[in-house]
Formats: structure tokens, C-alpha cells, sequence
């Protein structure tokens, strides 16, 4: 009789369990992180009562998660990764949407200002054209320097996510170490049944930090969960918390990069590429900076090219074209852990070679190493770095002074400043140079009919460029410059001399004579004006395959089909992380039918637990009447 009071209580006691499990599963059932639990049950050991072993009733051995680690291994994986596309996204939206109004305006604005210059041919000498001009410049130049100033401005805001998101990812690894200490404690003193509250609490403290950087986790065998961020540094292990810091750029101190407590200011930025965390840094290193140089490298561009062109043609004083616009040089900054003093200068030589990548030059074993800093990809180079002979690539001149020490690194940045400092230093508009330098013509006695062109200037610098000279035919055939040896006439060839160059076409005769002479007071000519103009369809960069206004359309379409592929991504990955969580929520999620329904089990079970439980008690009773009778 002991025997079925003993399993009916042990059936009573079990089911009332059963019944709490359920009820805090309907209870939690909207609690975020929350993993099912179930209750598990054991047969008791059974009895033998000499000849047969009867069942001593059911046993709780534990209370158990609903909990799967690979899957949701994956769906911390997928949200890291939808992390670093979101963040990531966020940037390559408002720069398309910028560059789509910002520099839809450069546009607008340079195709104004070449037309400008095609309003001071039209009329050479008017001041009201050519002060209009330099207000349309003035349009340009701000408008590189507002573009520039709203990337800068992503660069401030990626900054102060950074620093947000670090000091998240510290504030959860400290509650993990927090909760794993709990979690040792609590299932020591439970025999080994680990608490599972507390064990949902650290899932989704992790799942959270997951989402701001990529993370790989191990479990000791005590319960403590260690956490591993990048290519392995520790942020939670064995009960310590290693915190991560913001230090500046070794040679941009405006911009952060991530250490930790562990590296002494070492850099660990270039392995973090998933997560929140992971999507800023990408967003700085492969969109807005990117941009930035995209930028300036136009900006290089229309300031030589504009300001070579007014160095060929003469202004309303007869004197060579000045500059209209100026523009910042390239920057070489030192690393600030340079053992020495060792400065470099950069200077553009070579405007079609130009490209918009930064260089990392480093010194080691004696020699330089020049790198594209983007992707570590050698660079071909040469020279030595002196004035004699600079180090030359990719349009660039580099002279180092001082003598180097091993490990000393150099960040060459040849265009990311010159957008911003791009400005109109041209006041007076009599100074812009609409005439061509030089004017040349025919003598009217001449008896052939052989036609000069008015003269284009190669050579500026020439000192003899405006000097008098005098073509004059010695034969149908030959002719000779200021009395010189004679030369073979080739019809419409170039004649090149003192820094200008003519054609001359047709059949001049024995004793003709052409000149070509300064253009000083040729104040109505404007021929310099209608080369800037065409300017804008000059191809000069890209190894001359890339005017000025196309490198324009080229960097907005460019950042446009970026945008394109990153929401591409976004959405794939959303969809992929959308089925990591339907998964995980399959496994470890409550279902209220179903606990409905268990409930509905476990209350039948408890009833009839309770009802033999009666039964025995009538039948103890019965047989304690009959034994008092």
C-alpha cells in the first residue's frame, strides 16, 4: 500500500513541475531570448518485492532548453553579417543621395563655367563676361568644398558610431562575464542542473553583441562562455573581460581605429569586417574616403588643366594668362610611430598617370616599398627619394629628406584634400588670358598661295615663345626659320619653334615669308578662350581616356551602382537571416497551442495522480476497518 502512495505522490509532485514549466513557458512566451523549456521525467528506481520489481514512480531529472548551438551559431552569424550590409548601406544611401544633388550640381555648375569662358570669346573684351566667369569658378570651387565638407561630415558621424558600438560591445562583455560567474555558481549548487534563466540571458546578451561585431564562442566545462571577436582576440575568457579602446590613425588622427586593453594601441580595425562595428569601418575605407579622393582628383584635374590653358593665352594687358584657380598639394603624412624625422613632399607630375588611390611607402631592409594602401598591391616605382631623383609612380614625385629608419611608413594621400582646398584665387578679371599667345601671318607680297594657321602655344615657359620669327621659302619645297638651315615644307605639317607651333598649307612660293610674332594688343582675339571652353571634352585623365566632366559621371554612376549592389546584398542577407531566426525561434520558440495543449496533458496526468492517490487512501482505509472489525 506504501508502494502506491509513494508513486502517486512522486506522480503528483512530477506533473506539478511539468505544469510550471509549462506555465513559464505561456508566461515568457513574448520574452526576447527566451528558450523553451521542458521538463524531463524519469522512471523511478523500481522495487523488487521478492519475486517481481515494481516501479516506485517517476522521477524529475532536470529541466531542460529547447536550444540548438549550430543553429544558433547561424543565426549569429547572419545578423553579423546583416549588421556590417546595414551600417555599410546607411553610408552608400546618403552618398548616392548626395552626390545625386551635390555633385549633380557640380556638374550643372562646371558646365556653366566652361560656357563661361565660351561668353568671353564671344565678346574678348567685355568686363562683364569675364566677371562672370570668375563667379561661375566661384560656383565650382564651392561646390567641390561643400561635397568635401558633407563627406567629412560621414566621417565625424562614423567616428561616433564607432565609439557608440565600443562601448556596447563593452558594457555586454561585461554582463556575460557578469552572468558567467552567476551561472558557475548556480550550477554548482544545483548538482549540476544549470540555471537556465540565466543561460537565456547570456544567449541574448550574445546574439545582441553579434549583431555589432562577429564573434566565435567555445564553452568551458564549467559553464563559462568565452567570446572571441576578429581573428580571435579575446573578449570574455576564463572570467576576464578585455576591453576594447578607440585610438586615433597612426597618420589621420581625426579618424578612430579599434585596439584593445591587450594590444597596447595595436590595431585590430582590419579584421573586424562583419558586424555594426565592421560595416562603419567599411563604410569609411571603401565609400566615403574613396569618394574624398574620387573627388579630389577632379579637382587636381580642372585646376591644372584650366590654369595651364591660361598660362598659353595672353590677358587684355598682353601679359600671359594667371592662374584662376589654386588647389591643395598631395600630402604624404608620417606614421605617428616613426622613430625619426624623416618628412616627404609629393608634388603631381604626370596629371593623365594620376589615379585616386592612397600609397603606403614603407622602409625596410634599406629600400622602399610602395603599396596601394587599399589592398597592400605592390606599385612599381622609380628613383631613390632624393631632389635628384625622386621616387616616381603613377603620376607622382617623391622626395624624402632626413634618413630613414627601418619600420618608418608614410600614408601618401594625393588627392583626398584637394576638393576641400580647392579656391579662386583669380580677382581681376582683365588677368583672364582669352588671346592666343602668339599671331601669325603672311606677307602681302607674297606671289604663292600658301596659308599660315594663327599659332598655338606649346611651351609657355619659353623664354623666347614671343620673340619675332620669320618662315621664309628658299624654294617651292624648303624654307628656313630666321635665316636658319634649310627644311622640307610637307603641306599643313606642324612647324614647331620657341615654345609655339603653325601649320602652313597649300603652295607657297620661292620667297615668301610668314611670321609669327607676339600677340601683345590683340585684345579682340579669342582663340585662348574658345581652348578653355573645349577643355570640358579634353580627355585628361585615365591615361587620356577621361575629360574632366566625365570623371564627374563616372563618379556618380559609380557610386549609384555601389548603392545598387549593397541594397542588392542587404536584401539577400536579410532573407538569409530571416530564415537563421525562423529556424532558431522553431527549435527554442513557444508555441502557445502546443503549450496549451501540454498543459491540458499535464493537468489529466495530475488528476489521475490525485485519483489514485484516493483510490489508495479508500483502500487503506477499507483494510484498516476490516483489521479493526
Amino acid at each position: 500500500m506504501s508502494d502506491l502512495f509513494g508513486i502517486s505522490i512522486s506522480a503528483l509532485q512530477a506533473f506539478q513541475t511539468a505544469i510550471s514549466v509549462t506555465s513559464n513557458n505561456i508566461a515568457n512566451a513574448s520574452t526576447p531570448g527566451y528558450d523553451r523549456e521542458r521538463v524531463n521525467l524519469t522512471a523511478g528506481v523500481p522495487q523488487s518485492n521478492g519475486t517481481v520489481s515494481i516501479g516506485s514512480g517517476v522521477v524529475v531529472s532536470g529541466i531542460s532548453r529547447s536550444y540548438s548551438q549550430a543553429a544558433a551559431n547561424q543565426l549569429n552569424t547572419s545578423q553579423s553579417n546583416l549588421g556590417q550590409l546595414t551600417a555599410l548601406q546607411s553610408y552608400t544611401t546618403q552618398i548616392d543621395n548626395l552626390f545625386g544633388t551635390t555633385i549633380g550640381g557640380l556638374s550643372t555648375s562646371l558646365q556653366s563655367f566652361y560656357s563661361g569662358f565660351s561668353d568671353v570669346a564671344n565678346a574678348p573684351t567685355s568686363t562683364a563676361s569675364r566677371q562672370a566667369l570668375l563667379g561661375k569658378a566661384q560656383s565650382v570651387a564651392s561646390s567641390f568644398q561643400n561635397a568635401s565638407s558633407e563627406l567629412n561630415n560621414l566621417n565625424t558621424d562614423v567616428n561616433a558610431r564607432i565609439t557608440s558600438d565600443v562601448t556596447q560591445i563593452n558594457s555586454i562583455a561585461s554582463a556575460i562575464t557578469t552572468l558567467n560567474k552567476q551561472i558557475v555558481v548556480g550550477t554548482a549548487q544545483d548538482g549540476g542542473q544549470p540555471p537556465n534563466e540565466l543561460i537565456d540571458q547570456r544567449d541574448q546578451l550574445v546574439s545582441n553583441l553579434s549583431q555589432l561585431v562577429g564573434i566565435s564562442t567555445t564553452t568551458d566545462s564549467n559553464g563559462a562562455l568565452n567570446v572571441f571577436i576578429g581573428n580571435g582576440q579575446a573578449l570574455v575568457l576564463q572570467g576576464q573581460t578585455t576591453a576594447l579602446t578607440t585610438v586615433p590613425n597612426q597618420f589621420n588622427a581625426s579618424q578612430l581605429e579599434i585596439s584593445s586593453a591587450a594590444l597596447n594601441g595595436n590595431v585590430i580595425s582590419s579584421s573586424l569586417t562583419s558586424g555594426d562595428l565592421g560595416g562603419l569601418l567599411a563604410g569609411r575605407a571603401q565609400v566615403i574616403n574613396p569618394a574624398l579622393n574620387q573627388l579630389g582628383q577632379v579637382a587636381t584635374a580642372l585646376s591644372q588643366t584650366v590654369n595651364s590653358q591660361q598660362a598659353q593665352g595672353l590677358d587684355l594687358s598682353g601679359r600671359f594668362g594667371s592662374a584662376i584657380f589654386s588647389v591643395g598639394t598631395p600630402q604624404a603624412v608620417s606614421s605617428s610611430r616613426n622613430a625619426d624625422a624623416t618628412t616627404a613632399s609629393v608634388t603631381v607630375t604626370g596629371l593623365g598617370a594620376l589615379t585616386s588611390n592612397d600609397y603606403l611607402l614603407s622602409y625596410n631592409g634599406g629600400a622602399y616599398a610602395l603599396t596601394h594602401a587599399g589592398d597592400g598591391s605592390s606599385v612599381t616605382f622609380t628613383g631613390n627619394g632624393t631632389a635628384g631623383n625622386p621616387l616616381t609612380a603613377d603620376g607622382l614625385s617623391i622626395v624624402l629628406s632626413g634618413t630613414p629608419a627601418a619600420g618608418d611608413q608614410f600614408l601618401i594621400q594625393p588627392t583626398a584634400t584637394a576638393a576641400s582646398s580647392l579656391k579662386v584665387v583669380l580677382a581681376d578679371p582683365s588677368k583672364i588670358a582669352a588671346a592666343g599667345a602668339v599671331q601669325a601671318s603672311a606677307s602681302n607680297s607674297n606671289s604663292g598661295n600658301g596659308i599660315i594657321s594663327s599659332g598655338t602655344t606649346l611651351d609657355p615657359t619659353n623664354p623666347n615663345l614671343l620673340t619675332p620669327v620669320s618662315i621664309a621659302f628658299t624654294s617651292a619645297t624648303t624654307y628656313s626659320i630666321n635665316g636658319g638651315a634649310n627644311q622640307s615644307y610637307t603641306n599643313g605639317g606642324n612647324i614647331n619653334f620657341n615654345g609655339w607651333e603653325v601649320q602652313i598649307s597649300g603652295a607657297p612660293a620661292n620667297g615668301d615669308v610668314f611670321t609669327v610674332k607676339s600677340n601683345a594688343g590683340g585684345t579682340g582675339d579669342n582663340r585662348n578662350a574658345l581652348a578653355s571652353a573645349a577643355q570640358q571634352a579634353v580627355n585628361v585623365l585615365a591615361n587620356g581616356t577621361v575629360s574632366v566632366t566625365g570623371a564627374v559621371s563616372a563618379l556618380v554612376t559609380g557610386l549609384g551602382s555601389q548603392a545598387q549592389q549593397i541594397n542588392t546584398a542587404h536584401t539577400a542577407q536579410a532573407a538569409v537571416n530571416g530564415q537563421a531566426l525562423s529556424s532558431v525561434q522553431s527549435i527554442s520558440g513557444v508555441n502557445l497551442d502546443e503549450e496549451a495543449a501540454k498543459l491540458l496533458q499535464w493537468q489529466q496526468a495530475y488528476q489521475a495522480a490525485a485519483q489514485a492517490l484516493v483510490i489508495g487512501n479508500s483502500l487503506f482505509t477499507s483494510l484498516i476497518n476490516a483489521v479493526n472489525k
